[in-house]
């Protein structure tokens, strides 16, 4: 059992109330939005009174679209036509900025239309898509979640909307990772109904391969068979769309920017900004650099710990009941941050929905909403420890970050164990299981 200091205890059990948690969450989403406002007004050539462009990486993708436009679909990847264009929008823009549009090719499709409008409008309409499928996507979330008290409803949202990944790295910061949110809440939701559908929407995560690393294999070794079909059919639907939207030579230049990123990744001077990466490729590059060879052992070596782990969820799952779905999606998208190759810190707003569904199960298993001091602790760190993270990590060359998402992991693998060493259930009271 984890142990907390008595002094954090003590906290967490009396200062850390419903009423001072909403008055913490208003008032971080008050200076967003101050912050926002004030950069509209004073953006100059894209440069704000802050010193950061407006929509920080939202360049990437309206210039994207410009090229698409502009030029020819299938040079969206073409990284020296990227400078070129975007330089030519922020003539001010430091020599060794580099932006680029990475993401498949069916994505560009919204950029081509934003494309159409001055910078600072298309930023301001995918602000306002970005909140409200992530908005939407927490709805849908919600919904499911029959333990969860009605009450907790403002409080969760409040605190999801001022979570630093989405308020400052997916809105402010341009991101695009409320998509993401939304494709993986409407996925996961839709499994109940049908797993044939479900797969078919996971298969709109495609948009970025990282995301889906351990979720396939999650369907596989779970017998998720109906979904993993519609993960493929919807897959194969949208390689269609990137065929028809960029034509070969787009697509394969795709691959190319793909095999690019998983390159860098593993090496030391990769030129990624490292401590914006919260995957454990990333933790070992930034705290071990140049010692390629020990860089690559510790992180194959953790691997090899967590992955069986998680086959072995991935298994009882198999054959475990429909209220414990909601707890092998929570593992899942948990580590799907930490085991990877190449995973920004805004893309762990899905730690939103692994903790909404973890919550969930506590509550259902406990029949009571006195959470445990010690995952109480591990909410605070995961709300607190990302507005601090980025710049220690650059001094220390540490990034807590992603200890605090391991150490989530960890619990709701534990959460697991102790569920799956409770006698079994009969037949009768299991229900149906969706197939």
């Amino acid at each position: 059992m984890i142990l907390l200091p008595d002094w954090l205890r003590h906290f967490i059990e009396r200062r850390l109330t419903v009423s001072y948690v909403r008055m913490i969450c208003t008032l971080v989403l008050a200076v967003n939005i101050i912050v926002l406002a004030v950069s509209f007004a004073t953006s100059t050539r894209g440069k704000t009174s802050f010193g950061p462009f407006l929509g920080a990486d939202f360049g990437a993708f309206y210039v994207g679209g410009k090229i698409f436009n502009e030029y020819s679909p299938d040079r969206i990847y073409d990284i020296a036509l990227h400078e070129q264009v975007y330089k030519e929008i922020f003539p001010d823009v430091p020599l060794d900025s580099h932006l680029a549009y990475a993401n498949a090719p069916f994505f560009i499709l919204p950029f081509t239309l934003l494309a159409h409008l001055p910078y600072a409008w298309a930023y301001f309409v995918w602000l306002l898509i970005s909140l409200g499928l992530y908005c939407l996507g927490f709805l849908l979330v919600w919904k499911t979640l029959q333990a969860m008290p009605s009450a907790h409803f403002s409080t969760a949202l409040l605190l999801a909307l001022s979570f630093f990944p989405f308020t400052v790295e997916c809105l402010a910061g341009g991101q695009t990772s409320a998509f993401g949110f939304f494709a993986f809440a409407l996925a996961l939701t839709s499994e109940s109904r049908s797993r044939l559908l479900s797969g078919a929407i996971l298969a709109l995560c495609s948009y970025k391969p990282t995301l889906l690393l351990l979720t396939i294999p999650m369907l596989i070794v779970s017998r998720r068979y109906l979904a993993f079909l519609g993960f493929v059919t919807g897959n194969a639907v949208l390689g269609l769309v990137s065929l028809a939207t960029v034509g070969w030579r787009g697509c394969i230049a795709y691959v190319n920017t793909l095999l690019f990123y998983g390159s860098a990744s593993v090496k030391a001077e990769s030129g990624l900004r490292t401590w914006k990466y919260v995957d454990i490729t990333s933790f070992f590059r930034l705290l071990l650099g140049s010692h390629t060879q020990l860089r690559l052992i510790l992180t194959v070596i953790v691997f090899l710990i967590v992955l069986p782990f998680l086959v072995l969820v991935w298994r009882k799952a198999s054959r475990k009941f429909s209220d414990e779905s909601g707890l092998v999606w929570a593992v899942t998208l948990t580590w799907t941050l930490v085991l990877n190759i190449y995973l920004g810190i805004y893309d762990t707003t899905l730690v939103v929905l692994s903790t909404l569904l973890l919550t969930n199960f506590l509550y259902s298993r406990s029949g009571s909403t006195n959470l445990s001091p010690v995952y109480k602790g591990l909410l605070l760190a995961l709300y607190v420890v990302p507005w601090m993270t980025q710049p220690l990590a650059r001094l220390s060359h540490l990034q807590l970050y992603t200890v605090v998402l391991s150490l989530l992991g960890a619990y709701q693998l534990l959460q697991f164990s102790r569920t799956s060493n409770k006698p079994e259930v009969s037949v009768t009271e299991q229900g149906a299981v969706a197939t």
